[in-house]
């Protein structure tokens, strides 16, 4: 009984590099995005190969990078958000909505 053990390389590389994606998309933003991107690539290219030896695991690494993407962009939003609005710390709130986003600016600057 013989196995054929033809491993396709880049859906194996697509969920890898998908995992990282998604681990790292609360944390640093630009990696995730970056990876994100490739994993989607990776995987792509992997169905077109036309090889449906692992072609499920090619499919997990593009929704896996996507979300892994997804969660990078929303990160980098927020971000942006978080650390553009006021440059010198001398914010003050101009009616009550703004409190919240003044309490979450000074949470943020609690752990940098």
């Amino acid at each position: 009984m013989e196995q054929n053990s033809n491993l396709n390389g880049k859906a194996i590389a697509s969920f890898i590099v998908s995992c990282v994606a998604l681990l790292s998309g609360c944390c640093v933003w630009y990696i995730a995005v970056v990876c994100g991107v490739v994993a989607i690539v990776l995987g792509i290219l992997a169905l077109r190969e036309g090889g449906h030896r692992q072609q499920d695991l090619a499919i997990a690494g593009i929704v896996v990078g996507a979300t892994g993407l997804a969660v990078g962009i929303v990160a980098a939003v927020l971000y942006i958000m978080l650390f553009s609005a006021s440059g010198d710390g001398s914010y003050t709130p101009k009616d009550t909505s703004d409190t919240v986003l003044m309490a979450v600016r000074g949470l943020a600057g609690f752990f940098r």
